[in-house]
């Protein structure tokens, strides 16, 4: 007697993302206190940051996510700001400065300080209406996936 073996194919569709790219002076989380306080997410500081090897950032992650709906977003900073002390360079000079360098997540949109990811566009939607009525924030917009050329920078687990 022989076992039968029996080949279920899953099909499993891509997660659709949608982002917002935000400009603003603020810090990320005075935009994560204001979205708190504006709408019913909670984002939390996650503990580990987004570390971009090849540029030597580190990233700032703020993350909520509803296990009910399966909805997750995350609040993501753009922008890192490395303070590299040089004594070397500055030999003869009064003041010993250090060299600061600043990199960019996404390097196609080095202008946008945050960005705002998710899985459902309601979410996003809500969001983006917070913003765009915040005087402190000076722009927000969405971006579509095609834009961003490299996209081996999404992959966030």
């Amino acid at each position: 007697m022989t076992n039968k073996v029996y080949h279920l194919e899953v099909e499993e569709e891509p997660i659709e993302e949608h982002w917002i790219a935000i400009h603003s002076s603020l810090e990320a989380h005075q935009i994560a206190f204001y979205l708190n306080k504006q709408t019913s997410l909670l984002f939390k500081r996650v503990k580990k940051d987004l570390k971009n090897e090849k540029k030597e950032g580190v990233f700032l992650l703020f993350e909520w996510e509803d296990l009910i709906s399966d909805v997750k977003c995350q609040l993501i900073s753009n922008k890192s700001i490395q303070e590299i002390s040089n004594s070397q360079t500055n030999n003869g000079t009064l003041f010993e400065l250090p060299e600061i360098n600043e990199v960019s997540l996404f390097s196609e949109f080095k202008q946008a300080d945050f960005f705002i990811k998710s899985s459902n566009i309601e979410t996003l939607n809500t969001i983006q209406d917070q913003l765009t009525n915040w005087y402190k924030v000076t722009m927000s917009y969405k971006i579509s996936l095609e834009k961003i050329k490299n996209q081996l920078n999404l992959i966030f687990d």
